[in-house]
């Protein structure tokens, strides 16, 4: 017999092939090899009619005998020798025993089985960990009180037979306990004894929680610990449960069935034992819908994970489940870096390992529990819990609940009115650039940063290109008295000016441009740009404040300036540079100062366009800098004697953290970084929808009483639930996401900068590709997943078009990754942007600040770096996410 395993598998199969096809040219023959190189033989032939099983394997056996192979030795596992008919009648491949080398050594199946896209009832979720004491059960209990606390019924089952976990933990909190104490072991190790008698029956094992709140909680504890449980544990040794899965009934099934029956629960979530446990196989590859497979990011936990996860992989290729999310737990409390590496690690490790289903970004396969001493005292799981506790568990629960049918929803209405409310829908995407000034009031959305931003401290506005700042810049300008009613229920404006003190070039007055503060810095030298900020900040005071015109006497050609309509750039930067370190400058601003605190006024002095005002060389970009550490300086060291003068500095955080200059950290009190919350998308989305929409808006207005003066005050997961009828509750019954979770996720970048426009971008291209569906879809929803999803290119496409504009000088690049996987190393990055060394680490820093890459890293990880390309430019870029299956 040939002793190389691969010259077998061909001769077998071209031998057979030879001698069976001459007897019928239809015969079929399929060889697999096993994880550990046994091969297993399948024969389909016509040939085997009218012949008993022992005469086939006779007439194999014959054919082999040439090659020294027989179909009872090595390395033979096992083999099929049917007729046609028999393998058309055969149900589809499963493995007969799920227990852990019985997987792992079952050859790949010939077609991997379908996702069952109609969720089972109930959801069975396995929770399971490779290691102990990472916290699994607690977490399990955790989810289970949430789930119940909305509306679930919900079982729990103690399977860690050897050290239940889950029972003791709710131990205090039962309600009725049973004066057996019976348990699944009981249950098993009954029907191991007695398999024709129900005893004991599934109501005896069975516990009630007591919850201070709605819901049902029911748990099914191990079993009573004393010493028959384990002489009873010891009898369910392996041939024990390999019997179960022979034999008519299987207990462990039937310990299912009964509590489906008995209960008809929403879910049933299962504490599993850690670790290459038998017990833990069956509730992970027999039971389980969904794993959640806990760990610590370990070195020793992930070589674990690895043959847990390829196991997983496998079950679920032969029958459609279990999927899987993990959870990492817990989190030590380390510095940001050290998270980040692991978050890097455990991403670039799920990728690899266990692959992204189609759409799916890894980040939402994954959810994080950070270390919390207080878990160790806690009495109960379910009473006096803090939200703070809570809040960590709530995305794992959610992943679970957004599996499970829906619960009907109260704002249901026929399709008619869906019909009324799509063609009613409109949203407003343009640019803060684009918009017409009579525009702003209607666009503009106040978030939960305005009352902040309203206060004279904040100098330093912050923030990604596209999160507000020139929209929240113009609202001051061009309609003040728009932007002072907004800010009336935080703070009276009425007696401030806002002065634009650079800003976009349709505005009326003296704003300059890049081609004139070049000028400038020629005439003057590099080093006067603080002299720049003083006369240019006296220039936009004197204009707009015509009565201020007779403290600068002295100085004519100031006052004839600021009194003409249109003057000339040209003449406005040769004043600029006359003043140059002029000592009457200060003296100047300081006497606007006492004049507007005489009068019992104030001025903003606001600053935008700072990022493209310069140009977009690389010599701009050096002004750029210069110019801008000189104002943020000169303001430090001049702006605090000022009592009425205040600044507002709206500047890109990318370029914030370019910037060097004394006392930068003066700073850290003085400045806002604008951010998109959750709270303040959903906002923005009903605003606008109720604005459009008289149909919706009377019908969220009649069952939740929403509008959109109350939208300030609207708490998240009101405003969550009001937007169900808009676009669903989830992404469709086989994605476990909600859909404001995979809203929010997708229009940010790699800092987690969510951008408004790409929100509103993606439902324009919805609502444009709902109506041209061609099918109906729920009444109760408008806009269905499919036309988020098809959305999303476009949303992507845009958002690189935005970054091409805002970062010119990365333009070239971003071209180049098109066609390239992510996560993508720097040594792949080296070669398509042809650069290396400094200026390769400058670029990749660079889209690392821009949020287009994110680091995977680790500190400790030798070279390349890896970095992943954020999802909100995936599209757009034409590239692919490594590991996508």
């Amino acid at each position: 017999m040939m002793n190389n395993p691969a010259i077998l598998d061909q001769q077998i199969s071209e031998h057979l092939s030879q001698v069976l096809k001459n007897k019928d040219p239809q015969t079929q023959i399929k060889i697999k090899r096993t994880s550990l190189g046994w091969l297993k033989l399948r024969v389909v032939t016509s040939y085997f009619n009218g012949k008993s099983l022992a005469e086939r394997e006779e007439e194999i056996d014959s054919f082999l005998e040439n090659i020294g192979c027989y179909l009872g030795q090595y390395p033979m596992a096992g083999y099929d020798l049917l007729t046609p008919q028999e393998a058309a009648d055969l149900p589809p491949e499963h493995i007969q025993i799920p227990l852990w080398s019985d997987v792992l050594m079952a050859p790949e199946p010939d077609q991997p089985a379908s996702l069952d896209e109609d969720s089972s009832s109930p959801l069975v979720v396995t929770f399971y960990s490779f290691k102990g004491g990472v916290g699994r059960s607690t977490a399990l209990g955790l989810v289970a009180g949430i789930l119940a606390t909305r509306n679930r019924r919900v079982v729990m089952v103690d399977f860690d037979l050897e050290a239940p976990g889950i029972s003791v933990l709710f131990q205090n909190d039962l309600e009725n306990i049973n004066e057996e104490q019976y348990g699944v072991l009981n249950y098993l190790h009954q029907r191991y004894l007695t398999p024709g008698q129900n005893i004991p029956t599934i109501d005896k094992c069975i516990c009630q929680v007591n919850l201070d709140t709605r819901g049902e909680l029911f748990l099914v504890p191990a079993g009573e610990y004393n010493e028959n449980y384990i002489h009873r544990l010891a009898d369910l040794d392996r041939h024990t449960l390999q019997s179960f899965y022979r034999g008519e009934i299987n207990p462990v099934q039937q310990l299912i069935t009964d509590l489906k029956e008995r209960l008809d629960p929403d879910v049933i979530l299962i504490d599993a034992r850690p670790g290459f446990n038998d017990t833990s196989a069956i509730a992970l590859f027999d039971l389980a819908d969904t794993a959640i497979i806990c760990f610590s990011p370990t070195d020793q936990s992930f070589e674990g994970l690895r043959w847990v996860v390829q196991a997983v992989k496998k079950q679920r290729d032969y029958q459609g489940k279990p999927d899987i999310r993990f959870l990492l737990t817990p989190i030590a409390p380390v510095g940001d870096e050290l998270q980040r590496s692991w978050t890097n690690r455990v991403e670039s490790w799920i990728e690899d390992n266990w692959g992204l289903p189609e759409g799916t970004k890894v980040e939402e396969l994954y959810h994080k529990i950070l270390y919390n001493p207080n878990i160790a005292t806690l009495s109960s799981l379910v009473t006096n819990l803090s939200n703070s506790l809570l809040d960590d568990y709530r995305p794992i629960a959610e992943v679970i609940d957004a599996s499970l049918p829906d619960i009907k929803s109260s704002l249901a209405t026929t399709n008619v009115e869906d019909k009324k409310i799509l063609n009613e829908l409109s949203f407003q995407s343009a640019t803060a650039q684009e918009l017409e000034s009579s525009s702003i009031p209607n666009i503009f959305h106040r978030t939960e940063d305005f009352p902040k931003f309203l206060t004279n401290k904040i100098w330093l506005i912050r923030g990604a290109k596209g999160t507000g700042k020139s929209l929240l810049f113009r609202l001051f300008v061009e309609q003040s008295e728009t932007a002072k009613d907004l800010a009336s229920s935080d703070v009276d404006l009425n007696n401030v000016h806002f002065i634009a003190g650079h800003g976009q070039p349709r505005l009326h007055g003296q704003i300059l441009e890049s081609a004139d503060l070049a000028s400038y810095e020629q005439q003057v030298g590099e080093n006067n740009w603080q002299s720049f900020w003083l006369n240019y900040a006296l220039l936009q005071l004197c204009r707009a404040l015509p009565e201020v015109h007779s403290l600068f006497n002295p100085d004519k050609h100031l006052v004839r300036l600021s009194s003409q309509p249109n003057p000339e750039h040209a003449e406005i930067v040769s004043w600029l540079a006359d003043k140059t370190n002029s000592p009457q400058s200060g003296d100047q601003l300081r006497a606007v100062d006492r004049w507007l605190q005489e009068n019992s006024q104030r001025v903003w002095l606001l600053y935008d366009e700072l990022d493209a005002g310069f140009g977009s060389t690389q010599k701009d970009y050096l002004r750029r800098k210069r110019a801008l550490e000189a104002l943020l300086a000169w303001w430090l060291e001049s702006g605090t004697s000022l009592k009425s003068i205040v600044p507002k500095i709206f500047l890109r955080e990318d370029i914030w953290n370019q910037l060097n200059f004394t006392n930068k950290g003066h700073y850290t009190g003085r400045s806002l970084q604008l951010r998109w919350d959750e709270a303040d998308l959903w906002r923005l989305v009903l605003r606008q929808s109720l604005t459009s929409s008289e149909t919706l808006s009377k019908s969220l207005e009649e069952k939740l009483g929403i509008t959109v003066d109350r939208l300030h005050t609207i708490e998240l997961e009101q405003l969550r639930t009001s937007l169900y009828h808009l676009w669903g509750e989830r992404m469709g019954k086989t994605k476990k996401a909600y859909t404001y979770n995979w809203v929010r996720t997708r229009i940010a970048d790699g800092q987690k900068n969510c951008f408004p426009r790409s929100l509103v971008l993606l439902l324009q291209e919805a609502v444009k590709g709902e109506k041209n569906f061609s099918t109906e879809y729920s009444s109760e929803i408008v806009l269905r997943p499919k036309a988020l999803i098809e959305a999303l290119p476009y949303v992507s496409d845009q958002r690189v078009d935005e970054v091409r504009n805002e970062y010119p000088e990365l333009a070239e690049y971003l071209t180049k990754l098109q066609g390239e996987r992510s996560p993508i190393d720097e040594t792949r990055l080296a070669e398509i942007w042809g650069v290396k060394d400094i200026k390769l680490a400058e670029l990749i820093r660079e889209m690392v600040d821009a949020g287009i890459l994110t680091e995977r890293s680790r500190p400790k990880d030798a070279p390349p770096r890896l970095y992943a390309v954020a999802e909100l430019y995936l599209y757009g870029l034409n590239m692919v996410r490594k590991g996508q299956k």
